[in-house]
């Protein structure tokens, strides 16, 4: 039997807020998730916590364990980032360029203000104030997978960026003004509609980046299998 819209919403929201501090490391990387006291601090029943943690499971957010239950995924080890980049090298140029040939002009002003929210962002290393910063850069890259129309290639990058999300804050100095600038070019390739161009453009800012946060992931993931 299908679950009842009602039912719908509240598991939706029980998996949106776990996923959120899952996210934001306000769940840390690694730590416990007891269904039970979830639930009491949800004031839910164990159900719907039930229902998300198998879902965040499935997006790569959490791992369960026979007679262990459920933990926050860890951070990325440093084989683990590389294969990551290497799918995203794969997959995102492919992206970028269908959505310079399908583009409107409703879609260039989506991908501005995601790039104005982030330059709003970036003066500040405050870890509060960087939130509005992930978000933005995550909802750009989303927005191109949409616009480019493949269905399944935007779930693909989709999970990927909540992996992403597992070393993204670990900014340092620099990192935010570099990456507004590859926005920005990316955007640019997208408003000529340059198929091509903007292939190209994505690979060298997914290149950048990598080595960027690769000097910025915790000194202790190079100690992960």
């Amino acid at each position: 039997m299908a679950p009842t819209p009602r039912r719908q919403v509240l598991a939706d929201t029980v998996h949106d807020t776990i996923r959120r501090r899952l996210l934001e490391h306000a769940i840390e990387p690694g730590a416990k998730l007891n269904i039970n006291a979830l639930a009491l601090e949800l004031d839910v029943s164990p159900t719907p916590v039930r229902e998300a943690l198998a879902r965040l499971e499935a997006e790569g957010l959490a791992l369960k364990r026979t007679l262990a239950g459920y933990t926050a995924a860890p951070l990325l080890s440093v084989q683990e980032f590389d294969e990551l980049f290497e799918l995203r090298m794969l997959v995102e140029p492919a992206a970028a360029a269908r959505a310079a040939e399908r583009a409107d002009a409703a879609d260039l002003r989506s991908l501005a203000e995601h790039l104005t929210q982030m330059r709003a962002a970036r003066s500040t290393d405050a870890h509060e104030a960087l939130q509005p910063f992930v978000q933005h850069d995550a909802l750009f890259h989303d927005r191109i997978a949409a616009i480019g129309g493949s269905a399944l290639m935007r779930a693909t990058l989709e999970r990927l960026h909540a992996h992403t999300h597992l070393y993204r804050l670990y900014f340092r100095e620099g990192i935010a003004e570099d990456t507004c600038r590859e926005h920005e070019r990316i955007l640019d390739t997208l408003r000529e509609h340059d198929a091509d161009a903007a292939a190209a453009t994505m690979r060298t800012h997914l290149r950048r980046a990598r080595e960027r946060l690769l000097s910025s992931l915790s000194p202790s993931a190079s100690d992960h299998p």
